[in-house]
C-alpha cells in the first residue's frame, strides 16, 4: 500500500465547528477589538485634544461595547430555548 492513501492518524482531535463551536473566541474577539478600537479613538482624542482621560474612558467605553454585543447575541437564545423547554 501507498503510504499517501493511508489517512494520518493523531493524537489531536480537530476542533468542533458548526454553529456553536467557537464562541468564546469570538466573545474574545470582540472583547478586544472593542478595546482596541475604543481605546485607540480615545488616544487619539487624548494626543490631539490633550484631555488624559480620554484613553482610559475609549478603554472602558470600549469593553461596555463589546459585552453588550456579546450578551445581545447570545444571552437571548439562550434564555429562550431555556423557557421553551420549561413550558413543554
Amino acid at each position: 500500500m501507498d503510504e499517501h492513501s493511508q489517512p494520518r492518524i493523531t493524537g489531536r482531535r480537530a476542533p468542533e465547528k458548526g454553529p456553536r463551536g467557537d464562541e468564546g473566541n469570538v466573545a474574545l474577539s470582540y472583547v478586544l477589538a472593542g478595546m482596541i478600537f475604543y481605546g485607540g479613538l480615545g488616544w487619539l482624542g487624548s494626543r490631539y485634544l490633550h484631555q488624559a482621560w480620554m484613553l482610559p474612558a475609549g478603554l472602558v467605553v470600549g469593553v461596555v461595547a463589546s459585552m453588550y454585543l456579546i450578551i445581545k447575541r447570545y444571552g437571548k437564545s439562550d434564555v429562550t430555548k431555556n423557557s421553551r423547554e420549561v413550558g413543554k
